[in-house]
Protein backbone atom coordinates (compact mmCIF):
# COMPACT_ATOMS: atom_id res chain seq x y z
CA UNK A 1 0.00 0.00 0.00
CA UNK A 2 0.91 3.72 -0.79
CA UNK A 3 0.23 6.65 1.43
CA UNK A 4 -1.08 10.32 0.58
CA UNK A 5 -1.88 13.35 2.48
CA UNK A 6 -5.62 14.23 2.63
CA UNK A 7 -7.76 17.05 4.37
CA UNK A 8 -11.03 15.97 6.48
CA UNK A 9 -14.04 18.23 5.94
CA UNK A 10 -12.54 19.90 9.13
CA UNK A 11 -9.61 21.01 7.62
CA UNK A 12 -7.45 19.21 9.52
CA UNK A 13 -4.59 16.92 7.52
CA UNK A 14 -3.54 13.56 7.94
CA UNK A 15 -1.84 10.29 5.86
CA UNK A 16 -4.28 7.56 4.69
CA UNK A 17 -3.19 4.53 3.11
CA UNK A 18 -4.64 4.02 -0.78
CA UNK A 19 -5.21 0.88 -2.40
CA UNK A 20 -6.11 -0.22 -5.47
CA UNK A 21 -9.75 -2.20 -6.10
CA UNK A 22 -11.71 -2.99 -9.23
CA UNK A 23 -15.45 -1.43 -8.50
CA UNK A 24 -18.12 -3.02 -10.70
CA UNK A 25 -21.76 -1.18 -11.42
CA UNK A 26 -24.17 -2.26 -13.52
CA UNK A 27 -21.76 -4.14 -15.63
CA UNK A 28 -19.01 -1.65 -16.23
CA UNK A 29 -15.88 -2.63 -14.51
CA UNK A 30 -12.79 -0.35 -13.47
CA UNK A 31 -9.73 -0.10 -11.29
CA UNK A 32 -9.79 2.88 -9.30
CA UNK A 33 -7.73 4.20 -5.75
CA UNK A 34 -9.22 3.71 -2.80
CA UNK A 35 -9.04 6.06 0.45
CA UNK A 36 -8.58 3.71 3.57
CA UNK A 37 -10.00 5.76 6.20
CA UNK A 38 -8.41 4.42 9.63
CA UNK A 39 -11.39 4.34 11.55
CA UNK A 40 -14.08 4.32 8.94
CA UNK A 41 -15.44 2.61 5.87
CA UNK A 42 -13.08 2.65 2.76
CA UNK A 43 -13.48 5.84 0.77
CA UNK A 44 -14.13 6.30 -3.42
CA UNK A 45 -13.75 9.91 -4.38
CA UNK A 46 -14.56 11.64 -7.82
CA UNK A 47 -11.77 9.48 -10.10
CA UNK A 48 -14.32 5.92 -9.38
CA UNK A 49 -17.71 8.33 -10.32
CA UNK A 50 -15.72 10.01 -13.23
CA UNK A 51 -14.48 6.49 -14.72
CA UNK A 52 -17.82 4.78 -14.60
CA UNK A 53 -19.42 8.33 -16.18
CA UNK A 54 -21.29 8.83 -12.93
CA UNK A 55 -22.57 11.92 -10.65
CA UNK A 56 -24.51 12.47 -7.55
CA UNK A 57 -28.14 13.36 -7.68
CA UNK A 58 -28.04 15.14 -4.57
CA UNK A 59 -31.56 15.65 -4.53
CA UNK A 60 -32.50 11.86 -5.24
CA UNK A 61 -29.81 10.59 -3.10
CA UNK A 62 -28.80 8.03 -5.97
CA UNK A 63 -25.80 7.78 -9.05
CA UNK A 64 -26.99 9.20 -12.16
CA UNK A 65 -25.61 8.04 -15.60
CA UNK A 66 -23.43 11.11 -17.52
CA UNK A 67 -21.85 11.84 -20.60
CA UNK A 68 -18.27 11.67 -21.10
CA UNK A 69 -16.07 15.20 -21.31
CA UNK A 70 -13.35 16.14 -23.83
CA UNK A 71 -11.85 18.84 -24.30
CA UNK A 72 -8.79 19.48 -26.64
CA UNK A 73 -5.29 19.77 -25.36
CA UNK A 74 -4.32 23.13 -25.09
CA UNK A 75 -1.64 23.39 -27.73
CA UNK A 76 -3.95 22.06 -30.36
CA UNK A 77 -6.56 24.88 -29.55
CA UNK A 78 -3.55 26.96 -30.18
CA UNK A 79 -3.15 26.04 -33.55
CA UNK A 80 -6.75 26.45 -34.62
CA UNK A 81 -6.36 30.22 -33.40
Amino acid sequence: LRTHPVVLAGGREEVWPIAEVRVAIDGQEVTTPCFIAPEGPALLGAVALESLFLAVDLVARRLVLVKGFAAWPIDHVAALG
